[in-house]
Formats: C-alpha cells, structure tokens, sequence
C-alpha cells in the first residue's frame, strides 16, 4: 500500500494528467473548438491521471504476490509490456533482468498516462455504457496490448487522422485512417488502437471486426496476445511446407491463410463480424477465390484458444509460484 500512494508515484499520474491537459487545449483549439476544449481538457486531465496511478498500481500488485523476485519482474514485465518482458527473459539468463521494479513501475506510469492522455483526448469511451470498465481494463489487465497500442499513436499521431466527431467519438476504440498497417489493405489493431481503416467507419463490418479483438484484448489480457502470436509462430513453417507441395497455390497463399485466415482469433472474428471477408479472399496472384483453407467454424476456434490460454495461464502461475517462494 505504501509503494501505491507513494509520493512519486502519485506526483508522477498528477504530471501526466497536466501534461495530457496542456496537449488536449492545443489540440483541441486546433480543431476549433474554442470554450467546448475546455470539457475535453478536463476529460483528458482525468483520464491521464487515472490511467497513469491505475496503471502502475495494477502492476505494484502483480510484482507483489510474486514478492518482487527475479521471477515476478521478468514474468511481470513480458505478459503486460512485452518488449521490456523480452529484454528481462534474455538478460535473466546472465543473471538478473535488467529492468527491475523501479523502471517496470514508471513504464507502468507511462503507459497508463498516455492510454488515458489518448482516450481524454479523443473522446475514446461512452462513461455512461461500458466505457468504465473498458478503460479499466485497457490500463490494467489489458496493458500488453495497449503498450503496443501507444506505439500505435505514436506512430500515427501526427498523420494517421485520426477519427474525431460524433459519429467517432465514445466508441470504446481508437480509428486511424490511415497508419501503420502489416499489409497494404488490411487494417492493424493493437490494443484499443485500429490503424490503416481508410474509409471503414463505426457502422461498418470491418470497424464491428476490429472491435472484437479489442475485446479479446480486454477480457482475456496477456494470453490474447501472446496466443495469438504463438499460433502464427507454431504454423509458419508448416504453411512453408503446405505452400511447398502444392504447386498450384503460392507460398504467400499458404502463410496469410494458415498463419492468419485460420488463426482461432481471427476465424471468430470474421464469423461474428464479416464472414464474407474471409471466405471470399483471392489468391495473391488473383487466380480466383480461396476454397480450400478454411479450417474451421468459430466456435472450434474458441475452444482451441481456450486450451493455449490454460497452459499459459498454468505456466504464468507456475513460474509466479516459484518466484514467490
């Protein structure tokens, strides 16, 4: 509790709020706005500050049950910031992650501020519907996706044009139109945070697709992430060999459907969302539309995440377990 409301901490939320205050004035007047900014910078002051103490206390406590071990830090940092997670599993193996407690809870502050400052900003979340507990998960289970999701903006800030205005505004989600994009064409969500829509707004297919994984972000956390990557990882060398013995379709063919088509998150998404978008796909080379890679119904999909989700949640207890004692 006292690592919580330590003076540092609380000033540092109290900073960002201001500092998420200051960018949405100057935004906002941009805009033109005038005297209605003023809403949008208490909004976003709030959002900010919350973001940013919410943020670093979720992971205060994280640290805590697993007693701040070595164990705890490395586990902690890789399932809700990824990248950090990734420099502590390697330098685990000299001896000790290199970014420790301290810095894994000012990476907290920051990412939680800068979720909020961007959520304030915008406009993000309806409070009166599920915009609480939307913004609740973003900053805490959420994280791993939404670090990368603060990438996003970063990326995009300052020419993805971002959709602003009523019929964008207290979605739950971030809309660039433009942006960082895998594949020229597709869009890329991360976190709360779509980029590359073009034209696709809030009442089409694809923005309701997006949605969902904005969704599997907030309710299933980390294991979202990493089970969705981890199947990519587990089927790209058998989509080289698919692609291999058939002749007749293209490697590329192989790899975007069997590493992406038929990813279990994905396969939900397009059956909820826009089916046609998935069962109408071309081949690359235009040849006609793909028939024969389509795997499995959504509901299979689930139950086949679900299994990858129990065994990373066994080896996250596990590990957390073995740090605690």
């Amino acid at each position: 509790m006292e690592r919580i409301f330590s003076l540092e901490g609380v000033l540092g939320a109290l900073a960002f709020g201001v500092a998420g205050a200051l960018v949405a004035l100057i935004v906002r007047l941009a805009k033109g706005d005038g005297s209605a900014s003023l809403w949008r910078v208490l909004e976003t002051f709030l959002t900010a500050t919350f973001g940013a103490f919410l943020a670093r206390t979720f992971i205060s406590i994280m640290l805590s049950i697993g007693g701040d071990s070595d164990a705890a830090v490395t586990v902690t940092s890789l399932l809700f910031f990824i990248w950090p997670g990734v420099v502590n599993l390697v330098s685990l193996g000299f001896g000790h992650p290199v970014i420790g407690v301290d810095a894994l809870l000012w990476i907290a502050l920051v990412v939680g501020g800068l979720v909020g400052l961007f959520d304030g900003l915008w406009a993000t979340h309806k409070w009166a519907g599920v915009g609480v507990p939307a913004f609740l998960l973003d900053v805490t289970w959420g994280l791993g996706g939404n670090t990368n999701g603060v990438l996003m903006h970063l990326i995009n800030f300052a020419w993805g044009d971002h959709g602003d205005g009523p019929d964008e505004n207290r979605r739950d989600a971030h809309r660039y139109r433009r942006g960082f994009a895998v594949r020229s064409g597709f869009a890329f969500t991360q976190g709360a945070v779509m980029s590359s829509m073009d034209t696709w707004g809030p009442t089409t297919d694809l923005f309701k697709h997006e949605t969902i994984h904005i969704w599997q972000n907030r309710v299933l956390g980390p294991f979202f992430w990493f089970s969705y990557v981890g199947w990519m990882v587990l089927t790209i060398i058998p989509a080289l060999i698919a692609g291999l013995i058939d002749s007749s379709r293209r490697i590329g063919d192989a790899v975007t459907w069997w590493t992406y088509f038929d990813n279990p998150w994905e396969v939900m998404a397009y059956g909820i969302a826009n089916p046609q978008d998935r069962t109408g796909q071309q081949f690359l080379d235009g040849s006609g539309t793909v028939t024969g890679w389509v795997c499995w119904p959504w509901p299979l999909a689930i139950v086949l995440s679900a299994v990858g989700i129990v065994g990373l949640g066994a080896a996250f207890v596990a590990i957390m377990i073995a740090g605690y004692g």
